[in-house]
């Protein structure tokens, strides 16, 4: 940072036309700048200037007449009546940028045995010419003259003309603040001790933040001492004032000053320049409102356009009041999604939630610009950064309300990642993570968000993180699936597809692997509906055979039961052999049903159907057999069959 090793630069004259070669002329004692590196935000000047020696200006002026090895004076028509000291400050806005003249001191000089004595206060404290005055962001110092008069008692009219003239620079003014106005009258005072011949010392100090907490700190001094011309150097030793000023850089006291310098031979001046840090107005997330930011806003510009803000400054201002409004906004969807969450269909909550998320992603998105423009800015670095550090984290304590908004939170800062970062989804496993967090809201549809800026960052990421993780995780398989001959032997590798897939949150990977799934199910339906139909002609053939020769043994089976229960008839059988005929018939009745099962084969088959056809002619085949084998285990008699 550029330092300003001198903001007031001095010339004192003497105007007077008795003393056509001599002045009263200023030689520069000491110059000190302190070490502190006063970066832009230290931006309001204060100076303030301490007259010493005031009873030597008697010496000066004698000087200036006899010379400083004494000689006999001249008969001059004209007597000095005054020694008038102002200062002339330049590149002023609050004045409209025109040269300000304002009295600093007037004193009146009175003539005794031809030696001239002015009425000088060696005890005035301090003259505070301006308080805490803006420098512009062009430029960090304001310059300025201090002249010293020596008017005639024919050359009064001097000081009316000056006054004048200013009273006319100052109506030019179209809207003249307190601080013009309190100069004005700095004037008619003037005009007033001179009627009366009393001292004057300017009173009405500049101050344009009355109040206002403020960091100051002293930035450099100057001491320069009032000489007559023929006095060319002038020495001053500055090792004490050095260490006083080092450690004093807060305030300074006019007595201690003093002692430090110790010199009495002429006048001198100390001018010491002070600079104040600008501070912005603190806020806490609860007080943010729109009226606030509306109130924030109104005061900034007024303070702008009265020249008490510099460019810089302003343009920050404007700046954190849009973060301040993207704040407020977010804490109105906030409201909106915790007062009706319990009564909103999941649709609008969804809504809402995004409507959130959307604000806090501005949030991030405005301080990451802000942090990449003025990276090098010390105005927001050191004001401005840490209010916006601030904001974010009330935004952040905000979204830990619940879980929903956390997630949301994840999500937003996730994409911020992503967005920013390449290295935060170039493996399959961080883009797994990154997924998970992309699909742990329940978001509205991809059609609503795609008409957000942000909407479209979370539609469009996702997808470039699913077309790689498939690329890179599942194609390959999945071709090899496609390829595959559907078969009991290839099961096992559409079910790890199917598993992976189901773990992962790929959403369009588990689309295009289910789809392949389905693919190769289909191939496995059909090329089992081939075996099982293949099949089913075979149980057709073996039923027929089946039905035939049971046909028989049935045949067979009843005409040995009629033998038997017709001998049998009078030892008491007959309820036993009845039992018998009922299984027989049970025995007809299912070698009747696979006769008519095998011969109505379903039409237009699938594979659920023909397997359910398969199973239920392979049962009644079993069934067929079972009904003959406890018969003949019942009664051997039964089944001797030729």
């Amino acid at each position: 940072m550029k330092k300003i090793f001198s903001l007031f630069a001095l010339s004192l004259l003497l105007c007077q036309q008795a003393f056509a070669q001599q002045n009263i002329e200023t030689r520069l004692g000491y110059s000190y700048n302190d070490k502190f590196n006063f970066s832009d935000e230290w931006q309001y000047l204060t100076t303030d200037i301490y007259l010493y020696n005031g009873g030597q200006f008697n010496r000066v002026l004698n000087e200036l007449e006899s010379g400083v090895k004494k000689k006999s004076k001249k008969n001059y028509a004209y007597e000095l009546e005054y020694l008038f000291i102002t200062a002339q400050l330049k590149n002023l806005k609050l004045f409209g940028n025109d040269q300000i003249v304002y009295p600093l001191f007037n004193f009146h000089i009175n003539t005794d045995k031809k030696e001239y004595h002015t009425q000088v206060s060696d005890h005035l404290e301090v003259v505070r010419i301006i308080d805490k005055m803006p420098l512009t962001s062009a430029q960090n110092s304001i310059d300025a003259s201090i002249n010293a008069k020596a008017v005639t008692n024919q050359d009064g009219d001097q000081v009316f003309n000056l006054v004048a003239s200013q009273l006319v620079s100052l109506s030019n003014l179209t809207n003249p603040s307190v601080a013009v106005m309190s100069l004005v009258g700095e004037f008619g005072n003037l005009l007033n001790s001179r009627a009366k011949k009393k001292e004057y010392k300017f009173s009405s100090t500049i101050r344009l933040y009355e109040g206002q907490d403020f960091d100051t700190r002293l930035h450099s001094v100057k001491v320069y001492v009032f000489v007559p011309g023929s006095v060319k150097t002038v020495t001053l030793k500055p090792a004490k004032l050095a260490d006083y000023l080092s450690k004093n850089s807060n305030k300074l006291d006019r007595k201690q000053i003093e002692e430090a310098i110790g010199y009495k031979e002429y006048p001198y001046i100390v001018v010491a320049n002070y600079k104040s840090l600008y501070k912005v107005d603190v806020l806490t997330g609860d007080e943010v409102t729109m009226d606030l930011i509306e109130k924030r806003k109104q005061k900034i510009q007024t303070a702008y356009d009265t020249k008490l803000m510099n460019d810089e400054t302003y343009r920050q201002e404007k700046l954190y009041v849009e973060f301040l409004r993207i704040f407020a906004e977010m804490k109105q969807n906030l409201n909106a999604y915790r007062l009706n969450y319990r009564n909103n269909s999941p649709e609008v909550n969804a809504k809402n939630l995004f409507g959130i998320m959307q604000e806090y992603k501005r949030l991030k998105t405005a301080f990451e610009a802000r942090e990449k423009e003025f990276d090098k800015n010390s105005t927001y670095k050191n004001i401005f950064r840490p209010e916006y550090t601030s904001i974010l984290a009330n935004a952040d304590l905000y979204l830990d309300a619940d879980h929903n908004l956390k997630n949301a939170k994840v999500l937003v800062n996730t994409l911020q990642e992503l967005e920013n970062n390449p290295k935060a989804w170039d493996t399959p496993a961080k883009r797994e993570a990154a997924l998970a967090k992309l699909s742990s809201v329940e978001l509205p549809r991809a059609d609503y968000l795609s008409a957000s800026v942000e909407g479209e960052a979370i539609v469009r990421l996702t997808k470039r993180l699913e077309d790689l993780q498939y690329r890179e995780v599942f194609e390959k398989e999945v071709k090899t699936l496609t390829d595959a001959q559907a078969s009991d032997e290839t099961l096992s590798m559409r079910n790890a597809l199917q598993d992976k897939a189901n773990a992962s949150n790929c959403l369009s990977c588990r689309d295009k692997v289910r789809d392949a799934v389905n693919e190769y199910n289909k191939r496995l339906e059909n090329s089992r509906l081939k075996e099982e139909t293949k099949e089913m002609g075979k149980l057709q053939s073996a039923a027929e055979q089946q039905v035939l020769r049971h046909l028989r043994w049935q045949l067979c089976f009843d005409n040995n039961l009629q033998a038997v229960a017709v001998a049998s008839a009078d030892n008491g059988m007959d309820q036993y052999y009845a039992k018998l005929g009922e299984r027989s018939s049970a025995f007809a009745a299912t070698i009747k049903e696979l006769d008519t099962l095998a011969k109505n084969a379903p039409e237009n088959p699938r594979l659920q159907q023909v397997q359910a056809y398969n199973k239920q002619l392979t049962g009644l085949m079993k069934e067929v057999e079972q009904h003959y084998a406890i018969l003949c285990e019942l009664d051997k008699k039964l089944c001797e069959c030729q």
